[in-house]
């Protein structure tokens, strides 16, 4: 976890990256290739940008292929 900081010196970001995991997608998402897809197994992983008051986790979606890249 990083935490990121204005010029003022204030924390505006947080990114929390977590390792790519083997998800089922019941609903269509679109990776980051842009390809959509839709009932199938992707790989996806949490990744915020920011801190809002609902704390909601944001997923990046990936094939096989964007887990070797990394």
């Amino acid at each position: 976890m990083a935490i990121m900081f204005d010029p003022i010196g204030n924390v505006y970001r947080k990114i929390e990256v977590e390792p790519w995991r083997l998800w089922f997608a019941w609903r269509p998402v679109k990776t980051v290739n842009g390809e959509r897809v839709w009932l199938k197994k992707v790989y996806r992983k949490c990744i915020n940008t920011y801190v809002d008051h609902d704390d909601w986790k944001r997923y990046e979606y990936g094939n096989i292929f964007d887990v070797l890249k990394e």
